[in-house]
Order: structure tokens, then sequence, then C-alpha cells
């Protein structure tokens, strides 16, 4: 359990571009705007600063402990194993062996040119072409030709959340890497980043080229923050010593150093609990001198190890905090001048202190153990960039994008880095000698520096060129090759590193062949794609968080939004930019979501529901709203739905019926639901579908869809961990039945299993194929069965278990997309196999795998039978020797479930082990392997 009288505000920006083209019409020149408008992202408002972190841990929170289960994502992802996969061109079939959708392999559609948050960069030392980078949900990947294009490393089912990376760079030892994992949000008052959790330091013995985790720091305990290499926030290696393989890590707690290449740790700073420091730092000199850092900021709040450290062997450690340190600190780097060792810069947040809140020190060794006398301080804070709002200030957004790096050759050129980018060629003595060189442009207006991204996260330099820069930051990789120029000159080198983090997609819907997607990203706004190949560029179409986006029906206008409810509608030009444009959300709205939910009605697409706070509005004919540019909210044929309005809730899920049309069902973040019959005119009352239903309660309800041919039938995803994620109803929401099946490690919905995201349904001619977008990638079932529903994992080679956002499907030629929060976009066409008339009948004996397997303390298993029949099915110890009978009676043909709670025949609890079940008719017999574990 975390807890912080400070809470951190991770303020993620970025921003889009206005781009203009002309045009000539009766010989004048026109001006038309195509881009809609210059739009940062954020974390939150003013009325709300951590509407991000807010909207994560209302989504993902156990409701009954009211926290985000630590160290869920390991456990997750071990859960996801147990899961049936589907190679790519097996057919889908049904219990009846019938083809109901053919299935391709998956393919990633990019994006090739937007790279996602990355906190990780290094050269190798016997090459500098070859780069190794990693994202915060992304993974490792690795470049050798100098970042000209990328490979994956980070195996698919590994966990992809890297913070830092070091080589050995020592003779005879250079294959040898070390990446951490675990992004520290710091936000006590909502434990958001669950995706971005760590566990443990991975090693890599082949150059990057593949990894596996160090066992003594990953943690085996999802219910607590058990272990400091759950968050690391930096890891480096001791090329001086060529006894001993020294590598030392920065965490969650404090510093930690082994002296056998990772196989053992010792703490030698900090604690390990409600009192240990949030924040740490460490750098070493070619020599092996260390310098590190513990924030004051903790837990609890209360005072623990904290303060500037120097130490000569990484074992006893010598205080060295400056006398007129700020009593208030969270993060403070470090930055070491190469070309003079004895020269130390220290930037970081101090709360009260310094320049707006931040403080930068200088440090000079000078004798002895480096503490009073024996060195000398600089405080040089009033000296920090302060070019005003909007985005002109140093400012490091509570910790978030931080980083100190002095130039190879030259100990007065420092950059420091937080939202922008900024160089000093004094060491800041004054502020007279600095440069504004990344991030947002020095223009001040929000518009972004060519070829660079807002939030500074690494910097490293080119061995042989020692102006030659490589940046890591929100928007993946730049690289300069003069970092001393007036004006940097960037080179993006997000050239297949496919890292971009995608909140929501829009296809459309109704053109058979279609290529269009558009796709909102944290950080990085919305991008557009027309193409189906993964190496073609995609292209910024929108700023600000890429939220909810809708392509209208023939593909010829989109709707784009940004963070908390800002819509804008336009025509789709061949690039993807929409323009002419107008905004469209309604004058007097309020309450948004940050990222807040809208969907258009599939049968007449000029009509528009938006969640507004607790209620619903309705737009009955978008096409009435003139595209005349306005950037202001409209009241334009928006009608307050005030009979949906739900007190004090948040409408956070929308779906409409497409056949019936006009129906809409919506939810809460607290877990009612509700339709409102004829929502297309009118104001119509809601009817209560949840109450009595046994839905959980206090959970958040993050998508709903609606059977396209059936208006009675939709599926309910609750996005937290810990209940049962997926419901079903087949009579509009009078009864709602259980659909997660073994998605879930426990019938309750308790365990290890994903989180769902959202669900879409792919509907052939009599049969339909349902997707789970989740946290541990995408699952697919053609049988809705209740609590024993099979879920079978698509792409575990390409989509792997990366998180997926949401999931699109369009049934006019069996498109479906997805979006992952991590690996960017992939895309399938599921050709239905069935034809109407087709015979029912059926065509085969079918035993299936128990779930879940292996299993405590029951499992369920599944069968299909030919015809009627006498049917057991009996359970046998390894050694044969019969254990129970699970059935033996008289069953007719199709499907069938039966579970088994892992007692004998005298209601005795077997040991753990492997155990066989037999299936047996007078016409076939079939048996599969399960395994129990106590």
């Amino acid at each position: 359990m975390r807890r912080s009288t400070t809470p951190l505000v991770l303020i993620g920006l970025t921003f889009g571009l206005v781009i203009y083209f002309s045009i000539n019409s009766s010989q004048k020149k026109v001006e038309q705007k195509t881009l809609l408008s210059i739009e940062k992202s954020s974390i939150g408002s003013k009325e709300d600063p951590e509407a991000r972190a807010r909207f994560e841990f209302r989504r993902l929170r156990n409701p009954q402990t009211g926290k985000i289960p630590r160290n869920i994502r390991t456990k997750e992802l071990e859960f996801a194993k147990s899961l049936p996969t589907r190679d790519a061109f097996d057919s889908i079939k049904n219990d009846r062996n019938r083809v109901l959708f053919k299935h391709p392999a998956w393919t990633s559609r990019g994006p090739v040119n937007v790279g996602g948050r990355t906190r990780a960069l290094a050269h190798d030392v016997t090459n500098e072409n070859i780069l190794i980078a990693g994202g915060v949900s992304g993974g490792l990947w690795r470049s050798t030709d100098g970042g000209g294009s990328w490979t994956k490393t980070t195996n698919p089912s590994q966990l992809h959340t890297i913070t830092a990376i070091a080589q050995d760079t020592r003779s005879g030892k250079t294959s040898t890497w070390y990446a951490s994992t675990g992004e520290f949000s710091g936000s006590a008052a909502f434990h958001s980043g669950t995706f971005f959790q760590g566990d443990g330091i991975y090693k890599s013995t082949d150059g990057g080229n593949t990894w596996s985790a160090l066992p003594n720091t990953v943690s085996d305990t999802p219910g607590i923050l058990d272990s400091p290499f759950d968050y690391t926030f930096r890891v480096i290696t001791d090329a001086s010593n060529s006894a001993s393989d020294i590598v030392y890590a920065a965490t969650f707690g404090g510093i930690y150093r082994s002296n056998d290449g990772g196989n053992s740790w010792v703490r030698g700073l900090g604690d390990f609990s409600n009192e240990a420091p949030q924040f740490t730092d460490i750098v070493i000199t070619s020599n092996g001198i260390l310098y590190a850092t513990m924030s004051e900021a903790t837990l609890s709040g209360n005072a623990g190890p904290k303060g500037l450290y120097r130490s000569t062997d990484g074992t006893t450690w010598n205080e060295i905090t400056a006398a007129g340190w700020p009593s208030t600190y969270r993060r403070i780097v470090i930055g070491i001048a190469p070309s003079n060792e004895n020269i130390v810069y220290f930037v970081g947040e101090t709360p009260g202190s310094g320049l707006n809140d931040h403080s930068f020190w200088k440090y000079t060794y000078l004798s002895g153990d480096g503490s009073g006398a024996g060195g000398t301080w600089e405080d040089r804070s009033a000296n920090l960039p302060a070019e005003g709002d909007p985005v002109g200030d140093f400012d490091t957004q509570g910790s978030y994008d931080l980083l100190v790096n002095v130039h190879p050759s030259d100990e007065n050129t420092v950059f420091i880095g937080g939202t922008n980018l900024y160089r000093s060629t004094d060491g800041f003595a004054t502020g007279n000698n600095t440069k504004w060189v990344g991030g947002y442009s020095p223009a001040n207006d929000i518009s972004q520096y060519a070829n660079h991204h807002p939030d500074q996260h690494s910097l490293i330099f080119s061995p042989s060129n020692p102006n030659g820069m490589y940046s890591a930051h929100d928007g993946g990789l730049s690289k300069t090759n003069n970092n001393m120029a007036d004006s940097i000159a960037w080179i993006p080198l997000n050239n297949g590193y496919i890292t971009s983090q995608f909140y929501t997609l829009a296809i459309d819907q109704t053109s058979s062949g279609s290529n269009k997607i558009y796709g909102g990203m944290q950080d990085n706004g919305t991008y557009f794609t027309n193409s189906t190949s993964s190496s073609t560029p995609w292209n910024n179409v929108f700023s600000g968080d890429g939220s909810f986006c809708a392509i209208q029906n023939g593909g010829n206008t989109a709707l784009l939004s940004v963070q908390e409810g800002k819509v804008f509608m336009g025509t789709i030009q061949s690039s993807g930019n929409i323009g002419p444009f107008v905004r469209v959300d309604p004058d007097g709205g309020s309450g948004y979501l940050f990222i807040t939910p809208f969907i258009l009605d599939p049968n007449d697409s000029n009509i528009m529901y938006l969640a507004v706070d607790d209620r619903v509005w309705r737009n009955s004919d978008l096409s009435g709203i003139p595209l005349n540019f306005d950037q202001d909210p409209t009241s334009i044929n928006w009608f307050e739905l005030t009979n949906s309005a739900v007190s004090g809730e948040s409408v956070t899920a929308l779906g409409v019926s497409d056949s019936p049309p006009n129906r809409l069902y919506y939810g809460t973040g607290s877990g009612q639901v509700f339709r409102l019959d004829n929502a297309h005119i009118g104001n119509p009352i809601r009817t209560d579908i949840w109450t009595g239903k046994n839905l959980p309660v206090d959970s958040y309800i993050n998508c709903i869809a609606v059977n396209p041919v059936n208006a009675d039938e939709a599926l309910l995803v609750f996005s937290n961990y810990a209940i049962i994620s997926i419901f079903q109803t087949d009579n509009g929401g009078d009864s709602w039945t259980p659909a997660s099946g073994n998605l879930e490690e426990n019938p309750d919905g308790s365990g290890n299993g994903p989180a769902v995201l959202w669900v879409d349904m792919l509907s052939g001619a009599g049969s339909s194929l349902f997707f789970a977008a989740t946290s541990t990638g995408l699952y697919s079932t053609t049988n809705l069965n209740g609590s024993a529903t099979v879920w079978t994992q698509e792409g575990a080679s390409t989509i792997g278990n990366v998180i997926v956002d949401m999931v699109k499907a369009r049934a006019v030629d069996g498109l479906v997309v997805t979006a992952t929060h991590g690996n960017g976009v992939y895309s399938n066409i599921f050709a239905t196999n069935v034809k109407a008339g087709d015979s029912a009948l059926p065509e085969t004996f079918v035993l299936h795998q128990n779930y879940p397997n292996p299993f405590n303390p029951s499992t369920t298993i599944a069968f299909f039978l030919a015809r009627d029949s006498q049917t057991s099915i009996k359970v046998f110890n390894i050694q044969g020797k019969k254990i129970t009978t699970l059935l033996n009676e008289h069953r007719k043909s199709g499907p069938h479930t039966i579970i088994w709670d892992g007692k004998d025949q005298n209601g005795r609890e077997v040991a753990s082990g492997i155990y066989y079940y037999r299936l047996e008719t007078p016409f076939n017999i079939a048996t599969q392997k399960m395994t129990l574990l106590r």
C-alpha cells in the first residue's frame, strides 16, 4: 500500500500541428485549415489535476479492496500461459467441427513512425550503431543501424515495462546487458499505472537479443508491494572492477548492489517500508566512484532515509547533502561531467523551494569522503529556465519527466529535461547562456519542436562524436548530429520502433475493403492510416491525448476527440486530415471523463450520443452543424437527456443497437446499467437493468457491445480486477449471465485473471465470433456458454500478451482491428465459411481441455456429443487408478460441461499431481490430462 502527502501529478504533454494548404478559386488564394487546433496533452485540469490517474485507477481497482493488486501484471501474465491459443491459419470451428471463420495471421499496421513513452536507451560499446531502447509498455528493441530500423527482442509473453538499460562494458563481458522494469507513477492518491508495474530486472548474455528475468529480483506475491525491484529507476554496472560482476540498481526504497551479475543483492542505502524513499537515483564515474540520491518523499509522509550520498565502493556511503538543501524534495537525478568527474550536477523537484518548485545544484569534489569541506556546493536554481506560460518554464510534472546530462567534452555544457529539453553552456551559472532545444517549440505556443517531443526521459551521447546525441521521450526516439547548434536539427528514429500506446481506434464500419483507421494515443494525439502495409507512415491529424474517434457511414466524415470531451468533426481528406471542420461537443457540457466516450448510431451516423458527467446528451443531426472552423462548443441539435441522469455517478460506456434500431444501453463507473428505448427522439424514460441482476457492485463499466443483428443481445464489460469481467444478456437486460469463463482464475472473478477492457462481435450468416480485448492480449470465442465459456488467445506470437485497449469488428468483410497500449495496431480478416441454410447436424465427438489448468481447487471439463447416448466421465491418477466418477448418465447430443472439485469418490481432497479424465460413450472414447496444484 502506498500513501503520500504529496500526490504526483503525471502530465504527459504532447501537442499537434496546425497545417494549412492553399487552393485557387476564382483567381483568389484561399487558406484552408485541415488540422483542428493546437492542443497539448494533459493528465488533468484545474478542476481535477489527477484526471488521468483517476481514470486509470477507477477502471482497474479491485472494488473489494479499493486498490489495484500489486504485481498483478506479473501474475496475470503467468495466468495467461494457462489459456488456450489459436495458431495462424487455423480455421475457427464450432463444436460440431464445422468451419465458421477462416483465420489468417494477424498483421501489424504500425504506426511505423510513432514511438511511445521511452525511458531506456543505450549504445553498445563495441559498435555504436547498435542501440537498445525500451518503452514503458512496449518492451525492449534493438537496432543495428543506428536507429534506421528496429527489432523487438522482448518475448511477446514477457513483461514489457522497461525503465532503464545498462551494458557490462568490460572487455570480454560486453554481451551482458541488464534492463530494469516498473515505472513508478508516484500517484499515492490513486495508485495508477498498473499496466506499468514492474517485477524485477532482466538480463541478456547475447548482446540484447534475448532476455530472462533475474530470479532474485522477481516477486511472488500479488497483493502487496513486496519487492524493491517492483519499481526500478536506474541500473548501472561498474566497469572499473575486473574481479566481480558488479551491478547497482536504484529502486523504490533504496540503492542495491550485486557483485555476482544480479544473482544476489544487498541493500546499501535506504529502507523498504512505508518510510522508504519513493524516488532514488545512482550514477558512477569511470573509476567506480558512486553518487546516489534518495527522496525526502515517502509513502507514509513520515521521515525516512533520505539525502545525497557518495561512495568509493558501493558498500560504505557518506552523506554529502548540502547545507541549505531544500527540506522537501521528491525525485532528484544526477549528472557527472565526463571531462571532469569531480563535477556533479543535481536537479529535481523541490516543492516550495528553488524556482517554480525545482532546484539545480552544482557539486565539486575536493578531497576525502566528499562531505563537509571535502566538497563545495553552488545553488544555481534561480537560473533554471522560466519562459512563462503556457509551456516555457522548467517543469517535471511532479517528477514524471526529469534528466540531467553533461556534454562529454565540456563540463559546463549541461542538458536538463522536464517537459522541454534545455542546454546551458555555463552550467546554469547564469540564465544568459541557456537555449531551449527540444520538447515544445521555443515559440511557446504548444507547438512541437521539429522532430522532437515533450517529456524528456533519457539522453546519451555518440561515442565517436561528442556533439552527436540521442534523446528518449514520450514520442519515442530522436537524434541530432550537432547538439551545440543554436537550433538543434533533430532526426526522428521511430523507424519501426512500434511502441505507441493507443487508447482508442475507429474504422469505417460500412465500407467493405476500406483501410481507413484513426487511432487515439496517450500523449501523441490522433493518427490516421489508409494502408495495410506496416511500413507506411501514419499521419498526425490531431493533438492532445487522443481519445474516442469515429468514422461516419460511407467513410467521408470523421469525429475526433481529445481528453475531457472536446470533439471535432470534419471532412476526411486523402491524408486523413479533416477539413473543413468544426467543434461539435455541446455548449453547457461539463464533468467529462479524462477519456470521454461517445458513439454514433449505426443506422444513422448523424445521430451521436455523448457521455456528459452523470447523463447522456444526444445530437439528433450532426450534418446540421456547419463546418465553419468554429472551435467553441455548439448548441446546434443537442438535447440533454435529463431522464438518463444517474445522480452522483459518471456515464462511462455507451452501446447502440442496429437491428432493431434506436435502443441505447449505457453504464456507469459504479456498475449501474440502463436502457433507453427509442433513444433517438424525445426524452425517453430509462429502464433499470442492473438492480437485482447479480452484477458486480461499485465496479467500472468500460464497454457495452450490442449484437448488430439482435438488439436484445448485449455484452457488458467490467474492467476492474478481481471481479467477473463479462456479462451477457439475450433479453434486453432483463437478466445477465457471466460470460468471461476461463478468463477468470476463479468462478467469482477473484485471482489473477486479466482486466477485460473491451469486447466486440463479428456476425456471420448463422454464427458470431466474439472478441475480448484484455490486459494480457486479445481473445476470441464462438460460443458464449455462461461461466463455461472458453476464450482462446489470438495472435500469441504477434500481438502476444501486450495490453489491448480496444477491438473493432466490421461485419461486411470480416475486418477486425485491435489497438494495443504499447505495440501499435494489428488487424485480421475473418472470412465467414457459414452459409445460411447450412445443416446444423452434429458432426463430431469432442473432449476439450479442462480449464483452468493447472487448477485449484476446481476445474471445468467441457465436451460435445455427436448423438444422444449413455455417457460417463471418470478421473484416474497417474498410476491408472480410478479416483472418481464425475458423470454416468444418458446425455443428449450437443455441448455439455461438468466440474471436478478435486475430491475422490468419498469426498476427500486428492493430492497435487497429474490426473487423467476419460469421456466414454458406446460410440467413442477420449482422454485428456490435467494438473492439480494445491
